[in-house]
């Protein structure tokens, strides 16, 4: 099994709670600091597959994009616009939505957390 882990560095609570929006993802499991209760652990469910969260981990800031892209591919066009809605506040465009010789609607972006993503049907 190969599993995702992002840092946050602060904004895991807020990426969270974006991403359970955009993909009905389910928190599995969320442990937080008593004191400065940031997320020292968390594991969410998108699309059937665990995302690994957490606000600890890299000295140099928040995961960047460079070098990995998180994609999901959705079961038709309409849920892939509903989520790409919900997350284009704050992100940044990389290839905007359209047809390619793959797939009838692509489009990857960075989230408002700099985390890089494909959307496909």
């Amino acid at each position: 099994m190969l599993t995702t882990h992002i840092y946050l560095n602060g904004q895991c609570k807020d990426a969270i709670n974006l991403y359970k929006s955009a993909f009905d993802a389910s928190v599995q499991t969320m442990i937080e600091d008593s004191e400065s209760r940031h997320v020292v652990h968390a594991e969410i469910l998108i699309h059937g597959q665990t995302l690994i969260m957490n606000d600890f981990g890299n000295n140099d800031g928040p995961s960047i994009s460079g070098g990995y892209q998180l994609s999901v591919q959705f079961e038709n066009e309409t849920d892939l616009q509903k989520a790409y809605t919900i997350m284009q506040e704050g992100s940044a465009i990389i290839n905007p939505m359209q047809a390619t010789d793959y797939s009838p609607c692509v489009i990857r972006f960075t989230d408002r957390f700099d985390v890089r993503w494909a959307f496909w049907v």
